[in-house]
């Protein structure tokens, strides 16, 4: 077999996942999907997109998350990633350096028919086939990075697109996987130049809708015999670093438990989720006054972990969820970190000015926290005009792996989406029970037209 179908195997002859750890990491990002998917429902680009879809019209089959109605399949699958990433508040991996959970679940969502009757999709198989899909992303990042975010590539839309096929034809168990994946590849694309535009949350939607089209391709008998990781012309030829493709230990650990998700606390890049803690704390310190600052350094370490944060001086408020200079200035004045900061308007003057005494600096070598994500850390320095230093370092951001929420951390998420505390109980007790003989079925007929 060549590796393509050596994963395809792989993939398709995992047995449904029941071991619990695994499957409460699963139960974790379904619930943090909705939380960051909802909390985005009212957003002007969010409804941008849904009158797009209105006017294209089409088959009515596929849930629109929090927005009532069903659409096509492929429709579903781009406004369901779209909402999800919509405010840069939904999950991340370290491996994938982008965002799993926004592609891979809008695909499965997307995917079940509500149109007609159909076999019930068993909610264990659902969630083994969401684990299928942050794998295979994660292990093709591990392949792929670093150079390949660092040269501009979007890893959320390059391995997204792939990473939910994968999903898809696990729950459908498909028999044209191979053919599926490299459909998928040659879709991929999606440039980080788009960061601080709603572009990059499009991407999102795309690969989940690249994967919904393969799919549907090949159901209908457009083939695609090809092995997307040939050696010399497949994809981690054409976009990593060569076929180092790991295939060992599959379904020992998975990679949804290690290194694990990061469900984030900001509506901004988790890159960035350092310097807010950090700020946060550097607020309270008692001898910090704002007008006696007379430079700020940022250290980043290790070099290039700061590569997301695309804009040292941005001008508008939405280009700062890729800035950490914006978010240390927030922070530093004393401005909430909420979803109002991040909005098209242009910057204030008070901030600006602030950021502008601000470098970056990779120039920095202290030993990194056995827990920190990818060895990675960052110390904020604070020069006052009496030539006094402040320093804060953070390591390990809260919502990471190693600091993680626990339960009623989640449910205030969700709860704060929904704004019905009842309604987020509901929710929340049904993904769970989608691990205990709940169907993806049954699950959306008693949440479709109520969220």
């Amino acid at each position: 077999m060549n590796l393509g179908q050596q994963l395809s195997f792989l993939i398709a002859n995992t047995p449904i996942i029941n071991d619990p750890k695994t499957i409460e990491c699963a139960i974790n990002g379904v619930i943090d999907y909705f939380a960051s998917s909802l909390q985005a429902r009212h957003e002007v680009d969010v409804h941008r997109l849904l009158n797009w879809i209105d006017n294209e019209g089409g088959n009515a089959k596929a849930w629109l998350v929090g927005q009532k109605k069903l659409v096509t399949a492929r429709q579903a699958a781009l406004f369901n990633g779209f909402q999800a990433h919509c405010l840069d508040y939904d999950d991340v991996h370290s491996d994938v350096r982008g965002h799993p959970s926004a592609v891979i679940l809008s695909a499965l969502f997307a995917s079940v028919q509500l149109d007609k009757v159909q076999y019930h999709i068993d909610g264990k198989r659902f969630l083994t086939a969401y684990v299928i899909g942050i794998e295979v992303m994660a292990r093709l990042g591990k392949s792929v990075n670093p150079k390949h975010y660092e040269r501009g590539w979007h890893t959320t839309l390059t391995l997204g697109g792939i990473a939910a096929t994968a999903a898809i034809c696990y729950l459908y168990n498909e028999p044209f996987l191979s053919q599926a994946l490299t459909l998928a590849a040659t879709q991929a694309s999606g440039l980080r130049l788009v960061m601080g535009t709603p572009i990059k949350f499009l991407h999102a939607g795309l690969a989940a809708q690249h994967a919904i089209q393969s799919v549907e391709w090949l159901r209908v008998g457009i083939t695609a015999e090809r092995d997307f990781l040939d050696d010399k012309l497949g994809f981690l030829a054409v976009f990593g670093q060569g076929n180092n493709f790991d295939l060992s230990k599959w379904g020992a650990v998975w990679k949804i438990v290690e290194p694990g998700l990061w469900f984030k606390t900001y509506c901004f890049c988790s890159a960035a989720a350092y310097v807010a803690d950090a700020g946060k704390l550097l607020y309270q310190h008692q001898q910090l006054n704002v007008h006696h600052i007379s430079r700020i350094t940022l250290f980043f370490s290790p070099a290039n972990s700061d590569a997301a944060l695309i804009y040292n001086n941005p001008l508008l408020a939405e280009q700062g969820r890729f800035s950490a200079e914006y978010i240390l200035a927030l922070t530093l004045l004393g401005f909430p970190l909420n979803f109002e900061q991040f909005s098209p308007n242009p910057i204030p003057e008070q901030i600006q000015a602030l950021m502008q005494k601000m470098q970056r600096s990779y120039q920095i070598n202290l030993a990194p926290h056995a827990d920190a994500y990818n060895s990675r850390y960052v110390v904020i320095e604070i020069e006052l005009d009496t030539g006094k230093k402040i320093r804060q370092r953070i390591d390990v951001p809260k919502g990471s792996p190693k600091n993680p929420y626990n339960q009623t951390e989640m449910l205030l998420k969700l709860t704060d989406a929904i704004k019905e505390q009842q309604k987020a109980m509901n929710l929340l007790t049904d993904i769970k029970e989608l691990a205990s003989g709940l169907t993806v079925n049954q699950f959306l007929a008693r949440h479709y037209l109520t969220l």
